[in-house]
């Protein structure tokens, strides 16, 4: 190790130390006043895993107990509506992550709804990227401070990139079918 790294390894020790606490822990003052019930469902609603571990570990270090089976009732209530085919679909489109949380009976469906509307965003995102890069080397060609060296390498890019963004338009037509056919599938069932 370096003499520069030795004197900051404590800081940097102390810095993830918090990182990772900081996430899931509660302080004594929230643990004192938790409404475990509450806490469950808001945590269910929001799609995230069971954390009463993490509850019940940083309670433990002030004394105070987590009440684990009314925080699980609490996360499985928010749960029923975080894993409704329309929240899959807002989730999706908006390119959050699904962690698996779901109830079996739900899981599938989510899963299924999510994923053609994360594939459609997804796509969307990428052409955006395409065409940036495309009009940012498209800039830079005619840029008269350009080298000519420069100049051809980027006519190379260019030519790569429409094929890129002409595959990225397809793969976005593509997507914007299946979604359209799953709002309408989703809206004959009233789920939409």
């Amino acid at each position: 190790m370096t003499p520069a790294l030795i004197r900051f390894f404590p800081v940097l020790l102390i810095a993830a130390a918090a990182l990772l606490a900081g996430c899931e822990s509660l302080s004594p003052a929230e643990c004192a006043t938790a409404d475990w019930r509450q806490l469950g469902i808001q945590d269910g609603s929001r799609g995230r895993s069971d954390r009463a571990a993490d509850y019940y570990e940083s309670c433990a270090k002030a004394g105070i107990p987590v009440n684990v089976a009314v925080y699980r009732q609490g996360r499985d209530q928010g749960l029923v509506s975080y894993c409704q085919p329309a929240n899959a679909l807002n989730e999706g489109l908006a390119g959050n992550s699904y962690e698996g949380v779901c109830p079996a009976p739900m899981d599938q469906n989510f899963r299924n709804i999510h994923g053609i509307a994360w594939r459609e965003q997804d796509a969307r995102k990428t052409l955006a990227r395409l065409q940036n890069e495309q009009d940012r080397m498209q800039s830079e060609l005619r840029d008269s401070k350009t080298a000519e060296d420069r100049k051809r390498t980027l006519r190379e890019q260019l030519s790569r990139s429409d094929r890129r963004i002409e595959d990225a338009r397809l793969a976005l037509r593509d997507a914007s079918y299946q979604l359209d056919r799953l709002r309408s599938d989703m809206h004959q069932r009233g789920q939409y």
